[in-house]
């Protein structure tokens, strides 16, 4: 009979080896951040953190299931992973909340001069994306593809082969959001759209938080510069550059359109979305990610964004 200490003791020998650990502590590190400095300030989330946190914790649930009944397996990878999306996601944007207290100046002044001295006119081009609704109908689309497309491809990199690249390109996604947070917080903005008198779900929230206001927030993203959007679409494309039937052109097509999207939906800057871009690429290369491919696919994808900006001026 197998002595189940020795069994025990196997197991976290193997886990302390797994690539999967330093993803996992990255995370606890940001949880804890998150408590310790919202014990100082005390902001409220609605809705509540338990409330916020079930589709996390019920993925961590079968992501147990999954180790017990298939370790070693795909289906297990893919359970962890989408977990720790799930919870990284919740505490990442709370995590940008927490930063925002700190009002630092706005530099929508120093952004809006950025984009005209690269020829680039936001009324100009937001006004012809929005005067064709076929068109901002599939931008639309494309931009909210965020919400679903690290799923898929943690689905794709638990296939693709051996290497736990779902470990490595999570990583990569941890240190771009941090860049991002850190990068958002110094150098805050709210967005081009406040200068034309449009309205955002998260200009409120931001002047709120602005102004000490502490009520219950909704979750939204409120970072303007560098955009979380482009850096997530550079990455998602280069993690699939190398899949078969297509699915390299396929992210490029989808991803290059959330690119162009970030103007007119997100109401970024251009200058966020070519700094989110670099962001991107740098994360992946910090982490070893293979970048062999050609990077001119990716220089392409923000070379377009550019360039549609330019041709409306």
């Amino acid at each position: 009979m197998r002595d189940p200490h020795r069994i025990a003791s196997r197991t976290w020998k193997e886990l302390a080896r797994s690539p999967d650990v330093l993803p996992i502590a990255l995370i606890c590190i940001v949880v804890i951040v998150c408590f310790v400095w919202n014990a100082r300030v005390d902001l409220t989330w609605s809705p509540s953190l338990l409330i916020a946190a079930t589709p996390a914790l019920l993925f961590l649930v079968v992501t147990a299931i999954c180790f017990a009944l298939w370790p070693k397996q795909p289906i297990s990878e893919i359970a962890l992973y989408f977990g720790l999306y799930a919870a990284f996601g919740l505490f990442a944007l709370r995590l940008t909340y927490l930063t925002a207290t700190l009002d630092f100046p706005l530099q929508d002044k120093s952004f809006a001069s950025a984009d005209s001295a690269l020829g680039f006119n936001w009324g100009a081009w937001t006004a012809i994306a929005w005067s064709h609704p076929a068109y901002i109908s599939v931008l639309n689309l494309a931009y909210n593809s965020f919400r679903g497309e690290q799923f898929l491809v943690v689905c794709v990199l638990a296939f693709r082969g051996p290497g736990r690249l779902n470990s490595r390109f999570m990583v990569a996604t941890i240190l771009a959001l941090l860049a991002t947070v850190a990068i958002g917080t110094v150098l805050p903005a709210i967005g081009p759209n406040e200068i034309y008198g449009i309205s955002s779900a998260w200009s409120g929230v931001v002047h709120d938080l602005r102004a000490g206001m502490h009520a219950p927030l909704k979750y939204v993203g409120i970072i303007t510069f560098p955009s979380f959007h482009a850096t997530m679409a550079v990455m998602w494309t280069l993690a699939l550059r190398e899949m078969r039937y297509g699915s390299f052109y396929l992210a490029a097509f989808v991803n290059g359109l959330m690119l162009l999207a970030c103007m007119p939906i997100g109401y970024h800057y251009l200058v966020d979305v070519i700094v989110g871009g670099a962001i991107g690429i740098g994360a992946l290369r910090v982490v070893g990610f293979n970048l062999n491919v050609n990077s001119a696919s990716t220089s392409k994808m923000l070379a377009v964004t550019a360039q549609a900006g330019s041709d409306t001026t």
